[in-house]
């Protein structure tokens, strides 16, 4: 790299908003450019706070004849040089140097002897500190991770200083809600629809225990043409399904049908909570699930906004199923959740984490 870096590179190097490929090269260039050494220590010292380089702000400090020569700082990071450790102790500038050297050892994955800097001497020991501590500054260390999984077509990861890897394209609204939710290790808890008492639906006969409804009952569904199920009442000849408002207005019925499933051929009203009732025919006696005593079947329907959302997520080239589970459990989606986190956990067949956020083993059948 022959042409300076720009101001605003500088700055940028400063704000600590480079990429790491960024970070590597300007470094790189650093070593062979007094030019920009000079300009990035000057752009140092005048953003650093003095409790980095405290030993700046003693007046009369020799800096030139009491640090270490980086030879010693070398052989101290290979621990071949103990006895440095007592200067060290003493000297924040030569302290910020050698994290520097170990920073480069450790993270990336070069030994220290092969980075050392040619530039680092005793004459130009003040801008090379300054520059060192600005590099950790820049990097001050890589938190322990507490979650990692596949997906998205990549590695989603949280560490403990709550850096979210992954997920770009996320609102950060929704990086927060995944953060939050790899943190406590659970789904967020989404709203019910309240299970009411006895219900008032027809019912020209006492409730049969052996015919029933199976879903969706007491629960929130995203298609606003859901399927509607039930178990099959013995000898019944046909079906019928009446859904209806909270005020029992009726909003869709079905014909006699033979099946035991039905999908209603127009869109019901998203957002407020709906009931539902099977008929059942077998010869001249009718007989309708749910019965009083038993309560009525209540469900509700999720707002267009999560359903766009979530098909938006679902139709892109590399879905995260992460994500999509965590909006649907905040919509009180839960069998969405919980098909979602199936489809990670099979991604991610060696971590239990997709089972802890749904709290419940996914292999179990529904």
């Amino acid at each position: 790299m022959t042409a300076h870096m720009s101001p605003g590179q500088i700055a940028r190097y400063c704000a600590r908003t480079l990429t790491p490929p960024e970070v590597v090269a300007f470094h790189e260039h650093l070593e062979v450019c007094r030019e920009c050494r000079d300009a990035v220590a000057e752009a140092t010292l005048a953003g650093l706070p003095s409790t980095v380089v405290p030993i700046l702000n003693m007046p009369g400090t020799q800096l030139i004849s009491a640090h270490l020569t980086e030879e010693e700082m070398v052989a101290f990071v290979d621990q071949r040089l103990p006895g440095a450790a007592a200067h060290l102790s003493i000297c924040e500038l030569c302290r910020d140097s050698v994290a520097a050297m170990e920073f480069e050892r450790d993270f990336i994955s070069r030994p220290a002897v092969s980075r050392r800097v040619p530039w680092f001497s005793m004459a130009g020991a003040l801008a090379a500190g300054l520059l060192l501590a600005a590099l950790v500054h820049y990097w001050p260390g890589h938190p322990a991770v507490l979650a990692s999984l596949r997906d998205a077509g990549g590695t989603i990861q949280l560490d403990a200083g709550e850096n979210l890897r992954g997920l770009d394209n996320a609102s950060p609204e929704e990086r927060g809600l995944v953060i939050d939710a790899l943190k406590k290790q659970s789904l967020p808890a989404g709203p019910r629809v309240p299970v009411e008492g006895p219900g008032v639906l027809l019912a020209p006969d006492a409730a049969k225990p052996e015919f029933s409804l199976t879903g969706p009952i007491n629960t929130r569904v995203l298609s606003d043409r859901p399927l509607f199920t039930w178990k099959s009442y013995p000898g019944a000849s046909a079906y019928q399904v009446v859904v209806t408002a909270e005020t029992l207005d009726p909003l869709a019925r079905s014909g006699r049908i033979s099946d035991t499933q039905w999908t209603p051929e127009t869109p019901l009203p998203r957002g407020v909570v709906l009931l539902w009732q099977v008929r059942a025919w077998k010869g001249g006696e009718m007989v309708s699930a749910p019965a009083p005593p038993a309560p009525p079947a209540r469900f509700e329907i999720a707002s267009a906004q999560i359903a766009a959302r979530l098909q938006q997520l679902r139709a892109s080239p590399q879905p995260s199923h992460l994500l999509a589970a965590i909006l649907s459990a905040r919509e009180g989606l839960r069998d969405e959740a919980r098909r979602e986190l199936q489809s990670l956990a099979r991604e991610n067949p060696d971590s239990p984490l997709p089972g802890k956020l749904f709290g419940e083993d996914l292999k179990n059948p529904r």
